[in-house]
């Protein structure tokens, strides 16, 4: 009886101590940082950014302007991930969510609001459902790092 006793406890212990765990935000920094630079990480991207919990800003050089990006994971609908070449001929991820999910934004070098020039690009300008990025690696390794993200930040529960 005693044993059992000891057996709830530490399942009851297990599950609470669970429910209230923080993401681990090495391993997004880790995950994410691999998804969008390759094996170069955050170093191909950028030295500018910010991850607080599922939620990572950074900003990028493009072309003369800054881009601001900001995806929120909590928002990503995991089922939707896919991969797509595009008419460059490049790989590129995408994945869906709800309204927020990505966030694109873009500033000149007198910090002017470019951010409706995205368009040209064909990139959605502000808040949008979809996270778009090449993939630079391999598809089975980018992969990997996707489920590490998805343990961290499981987003959206969806069975479809």
């Amino acid at each position: 009886m005693f044993k059992k006793i000891l057996v709830l406890i530490a399942f009851f212990s297990f599950t609470y101590s669970n429910s209230f765990s923080r993401v681990n935000e090495q391993v997004v920094h880790d995950a994410l940082g691999f998804m969008l630079g390759g094996d170069s990480g955050w170093g191909l991207v950028t030295n500018e950014y910010e991850i607080d919990d599922c939620v990572t800003t950074y900003v990028q050089p493009f072309g003369d302007l800054n881009l601001i990006a900001i995806y929120d994971f909590n928002k990503a609908l995991w089922n939707s991930a896919a991969s797509q070449i595009g008419e460059d001929g490049r790989e590129y991820f995408i994945l869906n969510g709800e309204v927020g999910v990505q966030e694109l934004y873009a500033y000149d070098a007198d910090g002017v609001d470019a951010t409706e020039g995205l368009w040209i690009f064909g990139l959605e300008p502000g808040p949008s459902t979809t996270i778009f990025f090449p993939i630079l690696v391999d598809i089975s390794r980018f992969e990997n790092a996707m489920y590490d993200l998805m343990d961290e930040c499981p987003g959206i529960k969806s069975k479809y």
